[in-house]
């Protein structure tokens, strides 16, 4: 059984999500491209072998590309190969037809628009090189004629590859763009997390501070800040280690993120010291919530350390009583070193100091 690492795995899942996208409009551009092209063949009497070429380039090639794409080593080279082939077929089918206006001018934007969209310039420099190449070729060895009138028939048969294709084309680009801005959106989301605590780092805490403070100035909620540092953190670092240290705050930070609203946003401040931006409360919620935090973040026990007790300094600041974020941040720093002054393990609500 072959291995592929998550990185390789993650590579070749997204190779054949493309091959097989390709796959499709592949099958969809040879269907829509058959009729004109019969059309205009049947109108210059062209030999049976040509209609027989055309048959096979428009329902067989598809699956002979797509088997070929994955097959190999390397799908998405493979697939982008065969676009350069599409267009290359594409050259003699236009030179076959003498160049007839209608589905000659068609067929050229469907493949110009179709190779852009899948590997841009580089894309599309290739297969104008294969189609010019075909093209002259079997243009000349015809005598280089050209059927400047079309038949009514004819202007029928291409209507649907001129509308039906571009619109699966626009479709297929619509929901790469909502897939990539998905994409994106997690990207951001993980660079504002904090990776060892699960949550929102101190670059999304400055984020939502803001936005949290204006909403009440606004009167539309009314926000508090909700501070807390562990206390003799270091101690707990020096008699048991960091990696005993990283766990309590992970535990910390997990009871955070269960016990407090969708809407509020818990986050690491720095060091031992964890924040909650609490979107809606009043005064006797927001201490009903610091002191339900404080106990049960004394129930958390250590790992071999059964006797160990936390307990944790907690500040709170209302948004309401600040003149700016800065101020905010301040008050809740002032209610926490409040707290401390008295002996620690304990709640201070700003307002009340």
């Amino acid at each position: 059984m072959t291995y592929y690492s998550p990185d390789d795995r993650h590579l070749k899942l997204r190779s054949i999500r493309f091959i097989r996208r390709m796959f499709v409009m592949r099958q969809l551009g040879t269907f829509l491209c058959f009729n004109p092209i019969l059309s205009v063949l049947l109108e210059l009497k062209s030999g049976t072998e040509f209609y027989v070429l055309l048959f096979i380039n428009a329902f067989v090639w598809p699956f002979i590309a797509y088997r070929l794409a994955l097959s190999s080593s390397d799908p998405t080279a493979r697939e982008k190969r065969n676009l350069t082939l599409d267009a290359a077929f594409g050259g003699v089918w236009v030179a076959m037809m003498a160049l007839s206006p209608v589905p000659s001018v068609v067929i050229m934007a469907v493949l110009a628009s179709d190779r852009y969209a899948a590997g841009g310039w580089k894309q599309l420099k290739s297969a104008l090189a294969a189609f010019l190449f075909t093209f002259l070729l079997v243009w000349g060895i015809n005598g280089a004629p050209v059927k400047t009138g079309f038949s009514r028939q004819t202007v029928w048969l291409t209507l649907p590859l001129a509308s039906f294709y571009m619109l699966a084309l626009s479709a297929v680009s619509y929901n790469l763009t909502l897939s990539l801005r998905k994409k994106n959106r997690e990207l951001e989301l993980i660079a504002l997390m904090d990776p060892g605590l699960k949550i929102p780092n101190r670059r999304l805490f400055e984020r939502r501070l803001e936005s949290e403070f204006l909403h009440t100035k606004r009167g539309e909620s009314a926000a508090y800040l909700l501070l807390l540092d562990v206390d003799h953190f270091k101690q707990v670092n020096d008699t048991n280690g960091h990696e005993i240290g990283d766990f309590l705050l992970a535990e910390i930070s997990g009871l955070l993120r269960n016990e407090v609203s969708a809407q509020d946003i818990p986050t690491r401040f720095g060091g031992d010291e964890l924040v909650v931006i609490v979107h809606d409360a009043n005064d006797e919620r927001i201490l009903a919530l610091a002191n339900r935090l404080r106990t049960k973040i004394a129930q958390i026990r250590l790992p071999g350390s059964p006797d160990f007790r936390c307990s944790v300094s907690i500040g709170i600041a209302p948004a309401e009583s600040a003149l700016s974020i800065h101020d905010w941040l301040r008050k809740a720093d002032q209610a926490l070193y409040s707290v401390k002054r008295a002996g620690r393990d304990g709640v201070q609500l700003f307002t009340s100091l």
